[in-house]
């Protein structure tokens, strides 16, 4: 947390200066209550209303601040919750392809939503509440202690009170909030996947199957938010019943004071007054403490993710390709199934290479591992003299793109979808030259709007924009994995013939029914499981 608090520390410190500035105003209505109390005991009309025009005054002060403090603060925070969320992305976009891939969509959104929101509650907003809280405490208390000195060590040993034993609460409320999180992330995950899953439902008439689904989800995330809920009630309902017990017996020491003639009458509301502003902030801060304890895991995940990212970024050497792409003695095994063995081969920059072969020899694997998707393999595989699992995703990215039959589109324009937001200005010809490579004929312009995934579009149509991302922003090396599949065999062998026909690009493509007239094309026909 500091961490982000640094980030916007001149902020902060305005927010802090504001919030003592709001703590007096909120205390001096209280005291103030003394004189018109004591007022309304002399019978004096003219002090009387003297001080309330005062206290009103001051309260006017206070709620005009305090509603442009909230607001400040409300930006503030909502300032830190972006860089946390920064922080989540720069560990995605930092992240392997096998990182990426140990948490599933809903656990990546359970966090950007649910941690980040978890922490903008229990710790950033908590945080400031304690600032609060712990001010109110030391102004009150010196409004006490100017009635009389007593007041110091009753309302010193009464606060250590309240503020050691709920600290022993806390290691329980973190671990109910690790496992609300985990709740979250599983009940993401869940919705995201039977959503993804409505098409495949419906064609199989299970829609009810969607239902049942979630509702089971969403007795489990019950069960875990009800037992979160538990925690935080006997931790709440503790502090509060310390915070009564505390204000009685101020309230009975301002009384036994009060006969005894060392205070004032009048003292007695405001006293009152302060020391249950005292002891609720007592109790506030208490509880804050709690919660922002509680979320420290939340805080390991996300810092722990970036620096694991961060440190892959630093150890990755500078991609090139100049010569050829190596596999040496490469093996590769699923669940104690090997699909290759030993196996050697060579790419050479610039050449034509075609993988061929029966339904699960490995061609798809093949090229996953060649793209650095897959790195839990024996051997080597080398671009020139570097080793490709020394390098992460955005550094292989650089050099190779990887084109198959799935293709995702983003409910934006043709243009953006293409050339995945890149400058406009410098993409206008590059962006046409493209789409006609891929045979993108169906487009009236490149603003015209793609809903999510394509679904305005056929298979064919979606897979040809796929491929004009590649001809938009061409690699050194392209892996075409089925890349043409949905498209007409015509059509399939244009396109083809724009990877074939550049003497530049290194192509490596995965095909299950070879075009027979490209054939000869190619430099190399590998055919695994022969």
């Amino acid at each position: 947390m500091k961490t982000y608090l640094r980030h916007q520390r001149g902020r902060t410190g305005i927010n802090i200066v504001w919030i003592i500035v709001n703590v007096l105003l909120y205390t001096g209505t209280s005291v103030l209550l003394t004189f018109t109390t004591n007022a309304i005991f002399s019978r004096d009309m003219k002090a009387l209303l003297l001080w309330s025009a005062i206290n009103l005054a001051v309260w006017g002060t206070f709620l005009i601040s305090n509603y442009f403090q909230a607001v400040f603060q409300e930006k503030l925070t909502q300032r830190i919750m972006i860089d946390v969320r920064d922080t989540i992305s720069r560990m995605i976009v930092g992240s392997s392809y096998a990182q990426y891939h140990k948490q599933t969509t809903g656990e990546y959104l359970s966090e950007y939503v649910n941690d980040v929101g978890n922490i903008e509650s229990n710790a950033i907003k908590n945080l400031f509440s304690l600032l609060s809280d712990g001010t109110t405490v030391v102004f009150a208390t010196i409004a006490l202690a100017a009635y009389h000195l007593l007041f110091i060590p009753m309302i010193l040993f009464l606060s250590i009170l309240m503020l050691k034993i709920p600290s022993r609460l806390g290691k329980p409320m973190t671990v109910a909030t690790t496992e609300m999180s985990n709740g979250n992330a599983a009940f993401s995950n869940q919705v995201t996947n039977v959503l993804n899953g409505f098409d495949v439902l419906l064609n199989a008439n299970k829609l009810s199957k969607l239902q049942e689904l979630v509702k089971t989800a969403a007795k489990r995330y019950a069960e875990v938010k009800v037992s979160y809920t538990k925690t935080n009630a006997r931790i709440s309902n503790s502090i509060a019943a310390l915070s009564i017990f505390c204000q009685v017996m101020v309230d009975i020491m301002t009384s036994i004071l009060a006969i005894l003639g060392a205070i004032p009458l009048g003292a007695i509301s405001s006293t009152g007054s302060i020391a249950a502003s005292i002891f609720n902030s007592l109790s506030s801060l208490s509880n804050d403490a709690v919660q922002i304890k509680a979320t420290h895991p939340l805080f390991d995940k996300v810092i722990q993710g970036s620096s694991n990212s961060a440190r892959a970024r630093e150890s990755t050497q500078e991609p090139a390709f100049q010569h050829a792409l190596k596999v040496v003695d490469l093996s590769y095994s699923i669940n104690g199934n090997k699909i290759h063995d030993h196996l050697n081969l060579t790419f050479e920059r610039g050449g034509k290479y075609a993988i061929v072969g029966r339904s699960g020899v490995g061609k798809s694997t093949l090229l996953k591992i060649l793209d650095g998707q897959i790195t839990d393999y024996t051997g080597h595989v080398y671009i020139d003299d570097q080793d490709l699992r020394t390098m992460t995703m955005t550094a292989l990215t650089k050099i190779s793109q990887y084109v198959d039959q799935n293709v995702y589109l983003f409910n934006d324009s043709v243009a953006n979808n293409t050339s995945l937001w890149a400058n406009k200005q410098k993409s206008g010809d590059s962006l046409q030259q493209a789409l006609l490579k891929a045979k993108v004929d169906f487009v009236k312009s490149s603003d015209q709007m793609i809903e999510e995934n394509g679904q305005n579009l056929s298979g064919g149509q979606k897979q040809r924009l796929a491929l004009a991302r590649f001809f938009y922003s061409p690699k050194p090396i392209a892996f075409v994995d089925e890349g043409t599949s949905a498209l007409d065999a015509e059509t399939a062998r244009q396109v083809t013939k724009q990877f074939l026909n550049d003497p530049d690009m290194t192509l490596i493509e995965v095909s299950h029914h070879l075009d027979a007239q490209l054939k000869g094309a190619y430099d190399q026909v590998i055919n695994l499981g022969a």
